[in-house]
């Protein structure tokens, strides 16, 4: 290849890919179906390569032009990071962080972690998406997080990530405490319990399935699945639902009287980890933000 393609025709691209055609993109870009079209040939051009295929009810993208568009999403969010840095260098104390994480963090370490990160960088930008690691790692490989916090497990493709331990967790399961279950002592009980499950086969909750695989194949009622805090916790307390958490959420919540926790106690440990980029450094907000979650994470009674 005897040139690189330009950043305008990579964003140009990166839009049709959004819009789904070359008429929705002219229209987000403020730009003419023709000069859309005109950028998309030069960018093929200088790949030697077609990268979608177009038809009257839009467009696809070809084998090559799917490939391309990975690294391209890589590069694009790469320079949105280095523009930033550069900007945290020029003004000291501001630029931005985006973490992923469980409900696990946000009900304990997060708000005062978050309180510590403001006393140094006040003027940053901190987002914050919550879900499972498994519904995480995507925004992780494409630059969309600088972070993310959960369980692994060994079928998680992890080559191209560091996985840094944080911490371990005790988990139970919780009942609201006038559940006619709430006291149950075995899983034999169990089998006519109502379940909340996150939406995730991987993790933490594989291996608590792959030990309860017994108890699974006799529940008389599939579980629920759900990565909403709120609607776990609501049908918790509403219609008898129950649920497996982690002991620290259960003393974390706010309404934690109306939970009972039932006496079964050889629930599997969570080990935390940590996972960033292997190919793209952390920018100098994100690394201080990571050093107070290492030692929040730390001191905090798990």
């Amino acid at each position: 290849m005897r040139y690189l393609p330009k950043i305008q025709q990579l964003k140009v691209f990166q839009q049709v890919i959004r819009s789904g055609s070359i008429r929705g993109a002219a229209r987000a870009l403020g730009q003419s179906q023709p000069a859309v079209s005109r950028t998309i040939r030069e960018l093929e051009q200088v790949l030697q390569t077609q990268l979608i295929i177009r038809s009257t009810h839009g467009m696809i993208l070809t084998e090559t032009g799917l490939a391309f568009s990975r690294r391209m999403q890589l590069i694009l969010e790469e320079l949105q990071r280095a523009a930033h840095e550069i900007q945290q260098i020029d003004q000291l104390k501001q630029g931005s962080v985006a973490i992923g994480c469980s409900s696990l963090l946000s009900l304990t370490v997060l708000p005062a972690l978050v309180d510590a990160f403001r006393q140094s960088f006040s003027q940053s930008n901190v987002f914050i998406h919550e879900a499972q690691l498994s519904t995480l790692l995507p925004a992780l490989r494409e630059g969309r997080l600088d972070f993310a916090v959960g369980t692994v497990s060994p079928e998680l493709p992890l080559d191209d990530v560091i996985c840094e331990p944080l911490f371990s967790a005790e988990f139970c399961i919780i009942s609201h405490k006038d559940n006619p279950l709430s006291r149950s002592s075995t899983f034999g009980e169990l089998t006519e319990a109502k379940w909340i499950l996150p939406k995730t086969d991987m993790g933490y909750y594989q291996q608590v399935q792959l030990e309860w695989s017994e108890l699974y194949q006799h529940l008389i009622t599939p579980a629920v699945h759900t990565d909403s805090f709120i609607s776990g916790m609501t049908m918790v307390l509403e219609t008898g639902y129950l649920v497996v958490v982690a002991r620290a959420m259960v003393r974390s919540i706010w309404f934690q009287q109306q939970l009972a926790i039932l006496p079964i106690n050889n629930l599997p440990q969570a080990q935390y980890c940590v996972l960033y980029s292997q190919k793209s450094p952390l920018t100098n907000t994100a690394r201080r933000f990571l050093d107070l979650l290492r030692d929040h994470c730390a001191r905090y009674d798990w």
